[in-house]
Parts: C-alpha cells; sequence; structure tokens
C-alpha cells in the first residue's frame, strides 16, 4: 500500500522554492526536491510535468499573495496616487525576488510562445484593480484608461531603478 504524505503539494512547492532561492534555477532539481521530501522522483511528475511547470507554480503562488495583498490595500486607498503606489510597489518586490530566476531561466531555455498570453494576463489582472480604485475615487469608468495604466505600470515596475516619482508625475497631471 502506498504511503499518504499529507499536504505533498505544498511541501513539494515549500521545498522547491527553498531549492530555487538557495541554489538558483540551474542547480534546482527535480531529484534533490524529492529527495528532501522523502518521495521518489517519479511522485514528484505526478504533480508537475516538468522543472519549469513547478517554477512556475512557485511564481505563481507568490504573485497569487501579492496581488492579493495589493488589491486589499486598494481597497482602501483614498485616490489613484496612494493605489498605483501600492501596486507599483507590490510588482517590484516581485519581480526584484524573480529577477534571479529570469536571469538564469533565460541562459538555459528559449523563450516561450505563451509570454503575450500572460502579459495580457497580468495587464488585464492589474486593470480590474485599477478600474475598481479609479471608479470609486475619481469616478472613471474608461476600461481603456485602467487597460492603459495598467500596461505603463508593469512595465515601469519591472524595470530596475526605475523611480515612482517619475509615474506620480504623470499621475498627478491625469488625475491631480
Amino acid at each position: 500500500m502506498p504511503k499518504i504524505i499529507e499536504n505533498l503539494e505544498e511541501r513539494l512547492i515549500e521545498e522547491a522554492s527553498k531549492e530555487l532561492f538557495e541554489k538558483g534555477y540551474a542547480d534546482m532539481t527535480i531529484r534533490t526536491i524529492a529527495q528532501n521530501c522523502g518521495i521518489a522522483v517519479g511522485t514528484v511528475y505526478n504533480y508537475y510535468k516538468s522543472k519549469d511547470e513547478l517554477v512556475g507554480q512557485i511564481m505563481l503562488r507568490d504573485w497569487q499573495k501579492i496581488m492579493a495583498d495589493v488589491k486589499h490595500q486598494c481597497e482602501s486607498s483614498i485616490d489613484i496616487f496612494e493605489g498605483f503606489k501600492f501596486m507599483f510597489d507590490g510588482i517590484s518586490t516581485f519581480s526584484e525576488k524573480y529577477d534571479p530566476v529570469w536571469t538564469q531561466y533565460g541562459k538555459y531555455t528559449s523563450v516561450r510562445r505563451e509570454a503575450p498570453i500572460q502579459f495580457d494576463w497580468l495587464i488585464t489582472q492589474l486593470a480590474d484593480i485599477l478600474y475598481e480604485v479609479l471608479e470609486r475615487c475619481h469616478n472613471e469608468k474608461d476600461h481603456y484608461i485602467s487597460e492603459f495604466l495598467a500596461e505603463i505600470l508593469l512595465n515601469a515596475a519591472t524595470k530596475q531603478d526605475f523611480e515612482y516619482d517619475n509615474l506620480s508625475r504623470v499621475l498627478k497631471r491625469m488625475f491631480g
């Protein structure tokens, strides 16, 4: 009879996350993760088809946590300036955390075709949060504005050394 391990998927994600940030993408192995969880390598593959899928799941989990925090903060923001800053900080934090992973990943794999689809998904997620803030705080109901701002926000927040004050000046001209 096979042994049942409680919360195995969560343990796999936790162990993989630890390996990813301690060793880096290149040196992270499914074999080590399985060994550290006390399971066979094949058991990991029952949950994740590849190392890429496992890393993607780690990133998705962190992104969802950050977006939940950002959404919660934005629900109480007093205006677009405060909401936009909460979003910028959340995305910047995520981007800084994963920059070494993306850098290594790019060295070992080719760019995937799904990137534009994933980018659109991120924009839509951010635009939905921005739309709520704009509607609540500025009575702005144009979806295009929230999508436009979301794209600018994502682009700016993922650039190293980008100064938020540059975005703030533009927002003040638009909504000030």
